[in-house]
């Protein structure tokens, strides 16, 4: 039988959730954007540290979209 009424400590929800200290001015999305990658990039990526990848990662998909979708920023 399931737990009717759950509890998930602060503890528990830091864990699951790692937030990465960035400098961002705006709030991140409550959705994920994911993609399968070439089996390459994918091991390149998986090389760095997951915090230096997520950071990475960020920073670059972030400059991307500005320079290339978001006119007049």
């Amino acid at each position: 039988m399931t737990n009717p009424t759950p509890v998930q400590s602060e503890g528990f929800k830091k864990q699951q959730f790692k937030v990465y200290d960035e400098e961002l001015t705006e709030p991140l999305s409550k959705k994920v954007t994911g993609l399968k990658l070439p089996q390459s990039i994918h091991d390149a990526l998986h090389a760095l540290p997951q915090e230096e990848r997520v950071k990475y990662l960020r920073r670059i998909i972030c400059e991307a979209v500005k320079r290339d979708l978001i006119v007049g920023d």
